[in-house]
């Protein structure tokens, strides 16, 4: 698995839709600075988080996969 690609996809998402990295953390209910993180491919994300941001980005976990 390559996260540093899994957030570039997130970021791309978060931004066509309008959102910064803290209206996406409170809609996901996920911290800023874990956002960032996972934005960078600092940090891996679990099923449940990858979930949250699929949903609240209106996207599917595969398309992020």
């Amino acid at each position: 698995m390559n996260y540093r690609l899994l957030g570039e996809k997130i970021k791309k998402e978060r931004i066509n839709r309008g959102l910064t990295q803290e209206e996406l953390a409170e809609k996901a209910n996920l911290s800023v600075s874990f956002i960032g993180q996972i934005e960078r491919g600092e940090r891996k994300l679990s099923v449940d988080a990858l979930a949250k941001i699929g949903n609240t980005l209106g996207i599917s976990a595969d398309y992020l996969l």
